[in-house]
């Protein structure tokens, strides 16, 4: 497997009126679950290879004394709800954590059915705090991939298109990628100086279906 962009996250400050809004533009949203001791839960937009998910603070007190909330609390206070992160699905997660210089960590999340979602990831608080940087991310049991199974969407989409990444160095950019950029991410300076997602575009038979 090449390394790919895997999950975009979206921050958002309800999840009823995050999943009321997706559903509106013609995305299927799914229940993800909680994550335990952060404070955060999630909504699942599934394509397949892909995943879109929509994450909320649903438990300030409980995200404030979790080393892993905090930096999500730290994200909304500064830069607001949107398009907040990226990750990328690799091959080799070890590798990768001793190229980049950052452990490898195991997370996991409870979905509504009971069932525990279990994954490794690098370097994903880094991101949440430098979000030009992507995390790298790799799923213990394919089963349980929460790109997998994919959804049909009313609207046609089938994945990303394009992300749009502002970085403050596109050199800098590649090096944390391993040195070369996946397929569908655009590297590119931001207005105003700011760094990270700033736009996406998701693939449908009709043309892009523009988020953020």
């Amino acid at each position: 497997m090449s390394d790919r962009l895997v999950q975009v996250i979206v921050l958002v400050d309800d999840l009823g009126t995050a999943r009321a809004e997706m559903e509106g533009r013609g995305l299927t949203v799914l229940d993800g679950g909680r994550h335990p001791g952060r404070g955060t839960a999630n909504l699942i937009v599934p394509f397949g290879e892909q995943y879109l998910e929509l994450l909320a603070v649903v438990d300030e007190a409980e995200a404030r004394a979790s080393v892993q909330g905090r930096p999500v609390l730290a994200a909304l206070s500064e830069r607001g709800p949107g398009l907040a992160r990226w990750s990328v699905e690799v091959s080799y997660i070890e590798k990768t954590a001793t190229r980049v210089g950052h452990p490898v960590e195991h997370r996991n999340r409870l979905r509504p059915d009971g069932v525990t979602v279990r994954w490794r990831s690098v370097a994903v608080d880094v991101a949440w705090a430098e979000p030009w940087r992507c995390a790298f991310m790799a799923w213990d049991d394919p089963a349980t991939h929460p790109a997998r199974p994919g959804a049909r969407h009313s609207n046609g989409a089938t994945g990303f298109a394009r992300l749009d990444v502002a970085v403050p160095e596109n050199a800098d950019a590649v090096t944390w990628l391993g040195g070369s950029v996946p397929a569908g991410v655009v590297l590119g300076p931001g207005p105003g100086g700011g760094v990270g997602p700033r736009a996406l575009a998701l693939s449908s038979p009709a043309g892009p279906i523009l988020l953020g």
